[in-house]
């Protein structure tokens, strides 16, 4: 292996091998994290008002300085991705990693600040994108074992997520159209279609219930509490289908562990 090659994996140990725990590993990572983390408080800061114009002087430099070493980490991560044998391939593989999401948050941290460079926009546009930093806080998911926990539950239940949303659709769209049914008579400004009570179904499912809409007719507050009270517990399945596969996740990566495993059985081995 040439140089070239020795530094190549050296790039991969420190920026994507999951199982590295060196103490350039943990530099990095660390180092990584509070730098995201100061650029999402910047973010937040920059919407006081006149706060970026009195500091101007330091956070432009550290928006650069930010961004280039964002762009970096993501220019390495995309050259050494190949040694991964999910991206092996030296075209396609890049490809597929480039579409990976976490890649696609990498990605969504340095292009704001470059849009502005090669496309004009008025001073709306670039103080959107200022904002946009606050993406930054995606890229944390990277180094998060939760993060990787709750990818791997949201992959192994993805099947009972999509049933469940889909009747959570069928109840909406149901509830919608009867309650506009009930209420269109008596209430057109507010009920003056199925997608006006969709709004109204959303917010009522969701036990939110921010009083813009409601219904007054007799059948409409029948409807309307049948499905406040569903509302309760429809919502509630998706969450129970989280937990419990979240729960799975950390009894079998204890397991794991104590046969000298990492994570939950088959998350170490993907991306």
């Amino acid at each position: 292996m040439g140089v070239t090659g020795s530094f190549k994996q050296r790039a991969y140990h420190l920026l994507e091998e999951p199982a590295n725990r060196s103490i350039g590993r943990k530099i990095v990572v660390g180092s990584l994290f509070v730098l995201i983390s100061l650029n999402v408080l910047v973010a937040f800061l920059e919407t006081v008002h006149g706060f970026y114009a009195n500091y101007e002087f330091i956070l432009h430099p550290f928006t650069v300085i930010s961004v280039g070493i964002f762009t970096i980490e993501y220019l390495l991560r995309l050259w050494v991705c190949s040694l991964n044998p999910l991206y092996h391939a030296p075209v396609t593989g890049r490809i597929r990693y480039i579409l990976t999401p976490l890649a696609i948050f990498d990605l969504m941290t340095i292009l704001p600040f470059f849009l502005p460079i090669l496309l004009p926009f008025d001073l709306r546009v670039l103080r959107f994108f200022r904002l946009t930093r606050v993406f930054t806080v995606l890229k944390m998911g990277r180094f998060s074992q939760a993060w990787r926990s709750f990818s791997y539950v949201l992959r192994t239940r993805k099947e009972e997520l999509i049933i469940s949303a889909i009747i959570i659709f069928m109840i909406l769209a149901i509830s919608s159209t009867v309650m506009y049914y009930f209420e269109n008579p008596v209430q057109p400004e507010k009920f003056g279609s199925v997608f006006d009570a969709m709004w109204w179904g959303v917010v009522t499912l969701s036990t939110v219930g921010y009083g813009d809409i409601y219904p007054i007719s007799p059948g409409g507050k029948l409807v309307g509490a049948i499905v406040a009270l569903s509302g309760i517990s429809l919502f509630a399945l998706p969450a129970g289908i989280i937990a419990a596969g979240l729960i799975e996740c950390v009894h079998n990566k204890k397991n794991h562990e104590s046969k000298g495993g990492g994570s939950c059985p088959d998350e170490s081995n993907r991306k």
